[in-house]
């Protein structure tokens, strides 16, 4: 499979900045630029010899160019507009690493289609609750999966092409269309993070600066996520949010299943419910 002659990356934080830092770490053997909307990370970029260009106006494009957005959600449209503002009309393939899916079709079924044939929808399932060019690493998506989400106007030729292109970063792929990969990783992804953010905010109205005072490693695993990027999360809940609150609904069944056993003091159903959930989840993982 032909490796693309060009990549441009918009958005050069954790994500793009990792995608940079493997190609140039990698035998890819064409050119990478970059493109951000603060002007001092743009600036770093070139400086550390990830990208060639040290400002959007001396892109020098030839051909054959993969676009890669690594925006947050609702940024998407606005970047979008800024590449093709100056992008060529031929020879582009499109593709993405938001985590929603449905949003970023919808804008461009409206608005844009003289780009949708060539947008190949995708998400590699990695990150950190770190999220700048600093924390930045060329491991991030080894041993990792993409998900590829194409749709009827993509051509099986582009869809490859942008397969090999997570290949070659080091992931493997899985294809789920846009609507189930957001109804999945509402489940998956979103909802943890739903979970994560209101426990921490819930220990600290309780416990303030004393929550951490007494507390395993295993809090602070579990409410690392609380950490990750604010704006990138707004912008996750805003733009899936019917998948996301149903997923809190099926959620609270659970929970408060759990605290009714806590209530009546239900030793066996207690047990049960413990270790039926403790198998399903370790049969699951082992078979992963």
């Amino acid at each position: 499979m032909k490796e693309f002659e060009n990549i441009l990356i918009f958005g050069l934080g954790l994500i793009g900045g990792s995608i940079a830092k493997k190609l140039k770490n990698s035998s890819y053997s064409g050119q990478v630029y970059g493109f951000d909307k603060d002007p001092k990370i743009l600036q770093k970029a070139n400086n550390q010899n990830l990208i060639l260009n040290d400002s959007i106006h001396n892109f020098e494009y030839s051909n054959d160019l993969l676009v890669v957005f690594c925006v947050p959600v609702l940024s998407f449209r606005n970047a979008l507009e800024t590449a093709l503002s100056f992008l060529p009309k031929e020879q582009v393939i499109f593709t993405d690493t938001l985590s929603t899916k449905a949003h970023v079709f919808e804008i461009l079924n409206t608005d844009y289609q003289e780009v949708l044939n060539n947008f190949v929808l995708s998400h590699p399932i990695a990150g950190s609750e770190k999220s700048s060019l600093e924390f930045s690493n060329n491991e991030l998506f080894n041993k990792k999966v993409s998900v590829i989400s194409p749709h009827e106007h993509n051509s099986q030729g582009d869809i490859d092409r942008v397969i090999n292109f997570w290949n070659q970063l080091g992931s493997s792929t899985k294809l789920l269309s846009y609507q189930e990969h957001d109804l999945i990783f509402s489940k998956t992804s979103h909802l943890p993070h739903v979970i994560s953010y209101a426990l921490t905010e819930s220990l600290f109205n309780s416990l303030n600066d004393e929550t951490f005072n007494f507390s395993g490693g295993s809090l602070e695993d579990y409410t690392r996520i609380a950490s990750s990027d604010p704006i990138m999360w707004k912008d996750i809940l805003i733009s899936n949010n019917q998948n996301i609150i149903n997923s809190i609904n099926d959620f609270e069944k659970s929970l408060n299943k759990l605290k009714e056993l806590i209530i009546n003091k239900d030793e066996k159903a207690l047990v049960d419910f413990l270790s039926k959930t403790k198998t399903l989840r370790d049969n699951s993982v082992a078979n992963n």
